[in-house]
């Protein structure tokens, strides 16, 4: 459990925070800051903590749910890009020398991770055996490529606890062939186990947001690595998912021809009746693996 003698400045609400320096909650950033205390607290119990462990938070904001995992953990690195956020968090945390505060932007592009943030994470895991965890109230406008990249990434999260909107959880944990259904689900089951943990109410943010948020716990398959076969598998889900609701073997064609189509199918004993909708990851891996290398098409 978080210690009971937390700074003060922990329980005062972000509206009065941002107000007295001249700062407001920018929606085109997905800034809403978690308000109670126990709701945060409940996160970081959530995570189970170790003392000799490295967590990165992505959107440090005030730096309040950081304070709570710089006390549980050995390092915290935490990214924050608003400028006037970032001060506040350096004021807050001044007291904290396990916090790493790195004032930038933590997707350099929609495929990748800031190298910043990469050789931040690297240095605070430097001699250390444990994996690193990912604790972090995700700012919505960055939530399902942040999520993908950081499953990509190498130095690989062994968990991540992500509180989320709940529409992003739900695609992320759905079935095949549920509405819910999409490539973002595949990516993410193909590098990890997703549970929805629970779920918090608007008002548990503020600024209030329109919808409801959930918290998800993402633990890693071991055996994933990314390679070409896993780049070859990642394409398939991407052309394929672009004709979802054709069948299997219409939008075989349609991504690699009828001859290519048909060898596919057979190859992987697939019915090219079904949808691309209600195919598995393990049915996307059989189809990259029997699909044509484009490279090696005249």
């Amino acid at each position: 459990m978080p210690r009971p003698d937390h700074p003060d400045w922990l329980s005062v609400h972000p509206r009065r925070v941002l107000k007295r320096h001249g700062l407001w909650a920018a929606s085109r950033r997905g800034q809403n800051f978690l308000v109670s205390l126990a709701a945060m607290e409940r996160i970081v119990n959530s995570a189970g903590l170790r003392q000799q462990e490295v967590v990165l938070e992505v959107g440090t904001g005030l730096g309040r749910m950081t304070a709570l995992l710089a006390e549980e953990a050995a390092q915290v690195v935490s990214v924050e890009v608003d400028a006037g956020l970032h001060r506040i968090a350096e004021e807050n945390l001044a007291d904290f020398d396990n916090v790493t505060l790195l004032p930038c932007d933590f997707l350099e592009s929609k495929h990748s991770i800031r190298p910043a943030v990469t050789e931040a994470v690297r240095t605070a895991l430097s001699g250390r055996e444990c994996p690193l965890k990912v604790v972090s109230n995700l700012p919505y406008s960055i939530s399902s490529p942040a999520v993908i990249n950081l499953l990509e990434w190498d130095p690989a999260p062994g968990e991540m606890y992500l509180t989320l909107q709940r529409e992003v959880a739900d695609r992320m944990t759905a079935a095949p062939g549920s509405g819910d259904y999409g490539p973002l689900t595949v990516f993410v089951d193909y590098w990890a186990a997703a549970e929805l943990l629970f779920t918090l109410g608007r008002r548990d943010f503020w600024p209030v947001p329109e919808v409801t948020s959930a918290f998800v716990r993402l633990i890693r398959r071991p055996a994933r690595r990314r390679d070409c076969g896993y780049e070859a598998f990642a394409q398939s889900v991407r052309d394929l998912f672009t004709f979802r609701r054709k069948t299997v073997r219409k939008a075989l064609k349609l991504a690699v021809g009828a001859q290519q189509a048909e060898r596919v199918l057979q190859c992987c004993e697939l019915d090219g009746r079904r949808r691309v909708e209600e195919l598995s990851v393990a049915d996307f891996e059989a189809i990259a693996g029997a699909c044509p290398d484009p490279q090696s098409e005249d």
